[in-house]
């Protein structure tokens, strides 16, 4: 019987925000920071999936709920265009009734992306969302230390 032979490394770490994103303009602002950066010698940096996710709740006349809706857009305009319709007064009258009002539950809203990188061989993916970042596959502490060193300098990720 042939044994396995370990053929690389492949470690994961995360780091729970105190508090979480609330603007989606400072989560861009974010990831550009991690994508523009170059005191972490990134020598790899391609945006993989992005995704946007809203909640929208709807009240009829009297202010009751009559439900709920939440879609996932693939870009920042789509993800506010559909905000935009989703609460039109159109949409809210469909749903809840004449009358009916719609509310985005902003702090129930997800926003996901994941960057695939590199430091010199040591090839990862970062994925921040509103209340996280997790760097997956990384195989060098130098590397985790580097990632750690630049959200340090991120108020929001500190």
């Amino acid at each position: 019987m042939t044994d396995f032979t370990q053929t690389a490394v492949s470690m994961s770490a995360k780091r729970e925000l105190t508090e979480p994103i609330t603007d989606l303009t400072a989560f861009e602002n974010i990831v550009a920071s991690l994508i523009n950066d170059e005191t972490i010698g990134l020598t790899k940096k391609e945006t993989g999936s992005i995704s946007y996710t809203a909640k929208i709740i709807y009240f009829n006349a009297a202010g009751d709920e009559a439900g709920k809706i939440s879609f996932t857009a693939p870009s920042k305009t789509a993800y506010e265009d559909g905000i935009s319709l989703l609460k039109g007064t159109e949409a809210a009258e469909t749903i809840g009734g004449v009358g009916a009002s719609a509310s985005e539950e902003a702090d129930k809203a997800l926003w996901n992306t994941r960057i695939s990188c590199a430091i010199g061989d040591d090839t990862f993916n970062v994925s921040l969302n509103r209340d996280s970042i997790v760097i997956t596959g990384y195989a060098k502490a130098e590397t985790l230390e580097a990632i750690e060193n630049w959200a340090d300098t991120v108020d929001a990720l500190a």
